[in-house]
């Protein structure tokens, strides 16, 4: 999937990228369109950014009025995108500019100035350049009647909504086949749907400044959810490869090192939950793909959060990287890891939580360990307090988490964190014999032998699994975070002219 953000460098880009991510996105998925750029071929969703305003011309009038600030180049990226879109049946979603670009190209009008044209009493330009923060609560939405929808019903479920608001602009005239959702206390239309065809919906305030509010959020899903949905099949992000009777679970992320993003979490932990309970699956291993096992929790998703102040997806994350630790313990099969390369952060205590690890020392797939998160100012999670000390002791434990250093295989094997080295090849191989030695024994037996085995283990994971989060939040609340993470590079994303 690819979503295309329709924007310039005057606008502050990363947050509408970041309240993607925040939404569901995954940090590759998103990538920037501005003026002068190759206009991208394919792509599976059109976010249409705020900026400048629409030259009156797209709509039959002439500049009216000296507040008119006008952008040739933008008008032509966004109408040259949206036509595409509309070609190809693809997921738009408009913001401020976009909702009014999205009126007009599809035949509406546009006040030119609010204060000089239509002043009835709202504010509705609260900007940044007039010490307003981009979250200032402008004034309240009220829900519009509209036929039924999954949209509208959104709305209707949040009717009493504040947003901010930073534009001068709006709609006079809607276009026909679109159907408002919400207005201003002055009746100004504030947000819209189209009423047949692909997914297409507009607001006039600016959610990704919003995104840690629930209707905020759920607004932007289910653009996302769309785009998801027009993109098709994919590479599966956790798949699941037989080896004969044994089920090989691969985190499937190789250019991020199998970092953590999106729904990689639940999806992880279904997928244990559900082998658990197959009675053909004698024994699990789990691995990672391209040279990795998992380099833990994606940045890009960790800086979004904090931007976005969105304490309830930071929670989210933490509950389903719970959730998948406490899948393995619970599950009644064994689980093995197979560890080449980086076993990082929350990757490594992914590999804590296996009943046996399995590291290659070999020259090009060597697994390497580190509890990375005090580099970047948090603590340990996924039930690293817990298992590291159980298996390397105190002492050894903590010096790893201080330092946040990487450690090799053969030390990792020294400290008892790895159970069998592999000296030529990948782990892989090596971890499916292991697993199909324990497909010779009794399944009911190796169940009972893993329940009893984890009697106690289990109820202390828990505790300390809460305890964790606990300590995770407190470190996200803090607003020390950001200046601890690395600056953000995204990689290029390759757009095809046309």
């Amino acid at each position: 999937m690819k979503i295309i953000i329709a924007t310039d460098d005057r606008q502050p880009n990363d947050r509408y990228r970041g309240a993607l991510i925040c939404a569901g996105a995954m940090p590759e998925e998103v990538v920037l369109a501005r003026p002068g750029e190759p206009v991208p071929r394919e792509f599976d969703g059109l976010l249409v950014a705020g900026g400048a305003d629409l030259d009156p011309s797209h709509y039959g009038e002439a500049v009216a009025c000296e507040a008119v600030e006008l952008s040739p180049e933008r008008d032509a990226l966004d109408l040259e995108l949206f036509a595409r879109a509309q070609k190809k049946g693809v997921p738009v979603f408009g913001i401020c500019r976009g909702l009014q670009l999205l009126n007009v190209a599809m035949g509406g009008t546009l006040w030119q100035d609010l204060p000089s044209q239509r002043n009835r009493g709202v504010r509705h330009e609260h900007d940044r350049a007039d010490g307003f923060p981009p979250e200032h609560p402008a004034h309240a939405v009220t829900v519009s009647p509209t036929r039924e929808s999954p949209l509208g019903e959104l709305f209707r479920t949040h009717r009493a909504s504040v947003v901010n608001s930073r534009h001068h602009q709006a709609v006079k005239d809607l276009a026909a086949g679109l159907v408002p959702l919400a207005s201003s206390p002055d009746d100004l239309v504030e947000a819209f749907e189209r009423a047949d065809g692909p997914y297409l919906a507009a607001v006039q305030w600016h959610p990704e400044d919003l995104v840690a509010q629930p209707f905020q959020k759920a607004l932007l899903r289910s653009f996302v959810d769309a785009c998801r949905v027009r993109g098709g099949a994919r590479a599966p992000v956790i798949e699941v490869l037989l080896e004969g009777s044994v089920p090989v679970v691969r985190v499937n992320r190789p250019a991020k090192r199998n970092a953590f993003a999106g729904t990689m979490r639940e999806m992880l932990a279904g997928t244990i939950e559900a082998l658990g309970e197959d009675p053909t699956v004698p024994a699990i291993v789990l691995t990672g793909a391209g040279g990795a096992f998992s380099a833990g929790g994606d940045l890009d998703v960790l800086r979004a959060l904090l931007e976005a102040q969105d304490e309830q997806g930071f929670c989210e994350l933490l509950n389903a990287g719970a959730r998948a630790v406490l899948a393995i313990v619970r599950s009644k099969k064994p689980v093995i890891a197979a560890i080449d390369g980086a076993a990082a952060g929350a990757g490594m205590n992914l590999a804590l939580a296996c009943d046996l690890r399995v590291a290659s020392t070999y020259e090009g797939c060597e697994a390497f360990f580190a509890q990375s998160f005090a580099a970047i100012g948090l603590s340990p999670d996924w039930g690293g307090t817990f298992h590291l000390p159980l298996l390397a002791g105190p002492g050894n434990a903590a010096d790893l988490v201080f330092s946040a250093e990487r450690i090799s295989a053969h030390r990792a094997k020294e400290l008892g964190i790895v159970d069998l080295l592999v000296d030529d090849g990948p782990s892989l191989p090596a971890a499916i014999a292991r697993a199909r030695t324990y497909a010779e024994r009794p399944a009911a037996a190796l169940a009972a032998a893993k329940r009893n085995l984890n009697a106690e283990r289990l109820p202390a994971l828990e505790r300390a699994l809460a305890r964790e989060a606990e300590a995770q939040l407190e470190l996200f609340r803090s607003g020390e975070l950001l200046r601890h993470l690395p600056v953000s590079r995204p990689r290029p994303m390759s757009l095809e002219p046309q």
